[in-house]
């Protein structure tokens, strides 16, 4: 199965930006399914103008993230607290791209804070998200607070402590995710 994480922080030091490359490390690390990090500060969308399939000049590196995300079998958006909610540079990605591109399929939701409650009000903006491309949100969240304390730059987790979060979310996402691709499998097969 292969698993996108949509790293949603476009921010110059951004600590979100850990959460994700230890996801990615860790499911590759357990060898059954692949993961790859879609890092939304490398793309540079500009603000939405039109949907992928309707826009006569799509922008740059629109129609291969577009393709990216077709090609996942699920999801795990890892996103900051801003102001309450999840970052634009997620909402304006996720708008460019038809709701069919996330229906029916799997999307774990990872909030992340400097502070102590670990980015909880973006974890259950961004369960509303997926609830409106269609996703089946996983409704166990992983919010990590304190994250500068947790996970190092390049995502390898300095609080032993933490580890039982990390397998908890996954245990619970990787159950739906597979369920899921299992039960689209068993339709295509007829």
């Amino acid at each position: 199965m292969l698993i996108s994480i949509l790293s949603a922080s476009t921010r110059i030091n951004r600590a979100s930006h850990r959460v994700a490359l230890a996801l990615e490390q860790y499911i590759n690390g357990q060898g059954i399914h692949t993961a790859r990090i879609l890092d939304l500060a490398e793309y540079h969308f500009p603000v939405l103008e039109e949907v992928l399939h309707r826009h006569p000049n799509p922008p740059d590196g629109l129609e291969a993230f577009a393709d990216e995300i077709r090609q996942s079998d699920a999801y795990i958006f890892v996103s900051p607290e801003y102001n309450g909610s999840y970052t634009s540079a997620l909402k304006n990605a996720v708008d460019y791209l038809k709701e069919g591109e996330f229906s029916k399929k799997a999307i774990g939701i990872v909030g992340v804070s400097a502070g102590m409650m670990g980015g909880i009000r973006a974890g259950m903006a961004m369960q509303q998200l997926a609830l409106a491309i269609f996703g089946f949100p996983v409704p166990q969240m992983l919010l990590v607070g304190q994250v500068t304390q947790r996970f190092d730059e390049t995502g390898n987790l300095t609080d032993p402590s933490f580890e039982k979060n990390i397998q908890g979310f996954l245990k619970q996402f990787t159950w739906l995710a597979e369920a899921v691709s299992e039960k689209k499998m068993e339709i295509a097969a007829g």
